[in-house]
């Protein structure tokens, strides 16, 4: 239907995968014809096919993608490049393309204004952090001026102040400071005037209050859509930097990330992360043409709800929520829609350093994210974080049993475990959403820890030895398996102990060592990917006087033996290199470095807090939360690539950082968080320990 020549699919009518990357590159005529003059609207299936069909249910889920597939296509063609096939379509489909054509026009224009907008405030932004070079030079050279460290410190206070990220007031309070009255400029007066007429908050704008008041109080998808867009004019005017994503494209991104549906964080300052297939802003997260949302669960360590509540804004969804949290960086009055729960820790050295959200639509579908990432401005902008997000999760009918709706790798009933542990009445709702809903197409395990003394088989439920328990019975690798290293990368290191066989070789080596084929093996090599002195001042991190790697002096010089296995962190190839990784991630890689046989993508560091410690029984300090990749239930083969192969059916998986791994040069360290205390640089309030 493409006016590009593809290639037939081999598998003809017998295809069964519902990979959009798959649709895009090959021709399936059986499911073409299907589509003619069905491109937009809900899809009608003939009762009489051309073909054998056995699952109608399937078609229709192929025939859906498709359906994406070939519209992006027929937009990205305009309405002269028609498809072949629908040449014969009525005035009526045509008119339609041609209307579409012209909201896209819109949308461009729109676009344009948007990125002038973004181009000056990053000019301003470059202008403040030239200031900044000196700085960096006198680094180089071995020391800073007392004028260039006060220098340093006011850039990052009014940053801080700028952004309300952490230290200072919250986006909440800046909201708030610009409430609409009729002391507006009077270039906007007349507008004023008549947003106040038409909009049902008209008694709260007269007395001042909040945006975000004005926000929570709408009770439909057009009032919530007036509010976003006079809050995005007025905090631009106030110097506030909002990278807007439109509402409304992100589902077809999603259908094109499958089967993996694993992003990372778009990257403000590369711009090159901009327009990437796996790059995702928290926004589009939340987007509408995912459906509507009702009602949200965040289990998260570092939350400001201010900042959290702006990208429900951004994407024109509601703010109720229920907040799980370890650390709570705003001061903000919380609105009746919102409830927080500081999660009590059984261990001062443990965290709730899990990552989850869970979103629950007007249909009364969920949809769960798995991520790296802490809720606040930080964590989004200019650093590395992962995220994997699941298929929408129907309600399951009234008929249907609880145990119903199960994914084959179990990720219901493991949810559901998890939630479980944290033994509070608020979750109990959620609890019910999960037990509710069909998980059958979740292709992933969960990947958890909880706090406790874990006996028995429910020992294999949490940490190192629930990864264990899936590769030994998923993991497929060929007879030179000693031959793949595992490779590690996290943000933080815990305390390992006094040597590599501690830990390390007792415990994780070989738990990441499991695979199907049984027999004793040599343990593979240890590869470990943190980033060096070197890489963080060359980080957008270092520019902008951050930090998210809360490793010690104090523990490292328990532990230099770790540095034999330390690797730099490179990512040229995906715009991230000066992006500091926030994320964490677990794999073993081919000795060609062509292939993986897993991978995990998780909020645990490498440390016995996260991943538990074997004593009589199976110890773990910390809460966490991940996900595992098993080719097995993903591809129906025994590895993913990891770069092009011939084979179009299956797609590459997408790795964080760069092969072949980077050894730290001779005159390099690993970072630590004294690094920037040495320097003057930690601003009070603001705990570099923001993992």
């Amino acid at each position: 239907m493409n006016s590009i020549e593809k290639k037939r699919c081999p598998f003809m009518e017998k295809c069964y995968r519902k990979n959009p990357i798959h649709f895009g590159e090959m021709s399936h005529p059986h499911l073409e014809e299907l589509l003619v003059d069905q491109l937009d609207g809900t899809i009608e299936i003939p009762e009489v096919l051309s073909f054998v069909c056995n699952d109608r249910s399937q078609l229709l889920d192929q025939l859906k993608v498709l359906q994406m597939v070939l519209r992006k296509e027929r937009d990205k063609n305009g309405v002269n490049q028609l498809p072949v096939t629908a040449s014969s379509s009525s005035k009526t489909q045509i008119s339609s393309i041609t209307k579409g054509s012209s909201l896209l026009d819109a949308k461009e224009g729109l676009k344009e204004k948007v990125e002038r907008h973004k181009k000056a405030i990053l000019q301003k932004r470059q202008d403040k952090l030239k200031q900044m070079d000196s700085v960096t030079e006198a680094l180089s050279k071995g020391g800073l001026s007392s004028k260039e460290r006060a220098n340093s410190k006011s850039i990052k206070a009014k940053k801080r102040n700028q952004e309300a990220a952490i230290a200072g007031s919250s986006v909440t309070k800046k909201m708030r400071q610009m409430s609409i009255e009729s002391s507006n400029r009077t270039e906007d007066s007349q507008q004023n005037m008549s947003d106040r007429q038409s909009s049902s908050t008209s008694s709260e704008q007269s007395s001042g209050a909040s945006i975000m008041n004005m926000y929570d109080s709408c009770d439909s998808e057009k009032s919530r859509k007036e509010v976003r867009k006079r809050a995005i004019q007025m905090m631009r005017r106030s110097g506030y930097v909002v990278s807007v994503v439109e509402p409304g494209e992100f589902a077809i991104k999603y259908a094109f990330s499958a089967p993996y549906h694993l992003f990372f964080t778009r990257v403000e300052n590369s711009k090159e992360t901009y327009n990437q297939q796996f790059s995702i802003t928290f926004p589009e997260i939340l987007d509408r043409s995912l459906g509507e949302i009702v009602n949200s669960l965040h289990l998260n360590f570092m939350v400001d709800v201010g900042w959290l509540c702006l990208q429900y804004l951004l994407a024109g969804q509601r703010t109720d929520m229920l907040i799980l949290y370890g650390d709570r960086v705003d001061r903000e009055k919380l609105n009746s829609n919102i409830t927080m729960i500081e999660v009590d820790m059984p261990s001062r050295f443990g965290c709730h350093h899990t990552k989850i959200m869970i979103l629950q639509y007007k249909d009364n579908g969920i949809r769960v994210i798995v991520s790296t990432a802490n809720l606040y401005s930080d964590d989004w902008e200019n650093r590395t974080q992962g995220l994997w997000i699941s298929p929408h999760l129907p309600l399951l009918s009234e008929s249907a049993n609880p145990s119903d709706g199960e994914s084959p790798t179990g990720f219901k009933r493991d949810l559901e475990r998890y939630l479980s542990k944290y033994r509070h009445p608020a979750l109990t709702q959620w609890i019910w959403a999960v037990r509710k809903a069909n998980f059958s197409e979740v292709n992933v395990f969960l990947l958890a820890s909880v706090p406790g003394t874990h006996k028995d088989n429910e020992a294999d439920f949490w940490g190192h030895r629930k990864l264990a328990h899936v590769l030994s019975r998923h993991a497929t690798l060929p007879p030179d398996a000693p031959q793949w290293p595992i490779v590690a990368q996290s943000s933080s290191i815990g305390s390992l102990g006094p040597n590599f066989e501690s830990w390390l070789s007792k415990d994780i080596i070989p738990c990441m060592s499991r695979e199907t084929t049984k027999g004793l093996k040599s343990h593979p090599h240890f590869q470990f990917i943190y980033p060096s002195i070197q890489n963080y001042k060359q980080s957008f991190d270092f520019r902008n006087l951050s930090c998210c790697l809360p490793y010690s002096v104090q523990v490292h010089s328990k532990q230099k033996w770790i540095e034999s296995y330390l690797y730099q962190w490179k990512a040229k190839r995906t715009g991230r290199d000066r992006a500091m990784p926030h994320i964490k991630s677990y794999t073993r890689i081919s000795p060609d470095m062509k292939s993986i046989p897993w991978f995990v993508l998780t909020s645990a560091n490498l440390s016995k807090a996260a991943w538990g410690v074997q004593r009589n029984n199976h110890y773990i300090m910390s809460y966490e939360a991940g996900v595992i990749f098993i080719p097995k239930f993903i591809t129906g083969t025994t590895t993913f690539p990891i770069e092009d192969e011939e084979d179009p059916a299956v797609p590459v998986f997408p790795i964080p950082y760069d092969l072949p791994l980077c050894r730290y040069e001779s005159s390099d360290s690993p970072f630590v968080s004294e690094f920037l205390s040495s320097l003057g640089r930690i601003i009070p309030g603001h705990s570099v320990y923001c993992d």
